[in-house]
């Protein structure tokens, strides 16, 4: 399985990723290739990096309890793929919230990391789920709706399963839908949240440039920059995420 949030480089660098490596933080890049008729490269690795947490500290003194907030460094590691010199995206697999860091930057770890070895901005960017199966349709393929979620009222979410999930819900969802879809002559299996947020289930194992292509022709064109103003709603998306749909 393939996952990660997608977020854009402000501009495209001349230098692909390097290896890197201090006390805190390390950047290792595991592989480089060209796709797309070796116009573009795309490359996958690993980042590390401390970030600050809020934890609760209890403390009990007899019957009395104490609740203290104590925020400690920890140390964290994802996986990323991305295209920084023709694309400018990335996608990385885990994030930390960047409420919780301690310094300026708005985009979540490990996001920060690259904006620290490229010198550029980074975008965080939101999907839309309704755009992305209209393409599949528009694109005359072969696609079987598994989840389709949409947010009436500004706070009330609907979400139909496998059955009862159908193509006409899928191209009005907002907030998240899973297909199967038949790309460049294979079935690919993935949902798409409105976060920014998506994972590929199926194909299992995708070579790397292969799915640089598919973040290229199927990803990208959904994707936007989210405004400064716009949140997301956190704790809603996570449970979504958590969901897997069953074989």
């Amino acid at each position: 399985m393939i996952d990660g949030k997608l977020a854009f480089l402000t501009e495209t660098v001349d230098n692909p990723l390097e290896n890197y490596h201090d006390t805190h933080r390390s950047l290792h890049v595991e592989s480089a290739v060209s796709y797309l008729n070796d116009e573009l490269t795309v490359q996958r690795g690993q980042v590390a990096g401390r970030v600050p947490k809020e934890e609760e500290i209890v403390n009990r003194d007899g019957h009395e309890i104490e609740v203290e907030r104590e925020t400690r460094t920890r140390t964290v590691a994802s996986d990323w793929i991305a295209d920084v010199t023709g694309g400018g995206w990335i996608v990385a697999e885990r994030t930390h919230s960047a409420r919780d860091q301690d310094d300026h930057l708005k985009v979540d770890w490990p996001f920060t990391e690259f904006v620290k070895r490229t010198g550029v901005e980074i975008d965080r960017v939101g999907l839309s789920p309704a755009e992305f199966v209209r393409n599949q349709r528009d694109a005359d393929r072969d696609y079987t709706i598994e989840m389709a979620s949409r947010e009436f009222n500004g706070d009330d979410i609907s979400i139909q399963w496998g059955q009862g999930a159908m193509q006409k819900d899928a191209i009005k969802s907002d907030v998240g839908v899973a297909l199967t879809t038949l790309w460049n002559g294979e079935f690919v299996r993935l949902v798409v949240y409105g976060s920014g947020y998506f994972s590929i289930w199926e194909p299992e194992e995708m070579a790397i440039e292969q799915f640089a292509r598919f973040v290229d022709e199927e990803i990208v064109p959904v994707a936007y920059v989210l405004e400064d103003d716009q949140e997301e709603d956190e704790a809603e998306q996570q449970t979504l995420e958590s969901e897997r749909v069953e074989a």
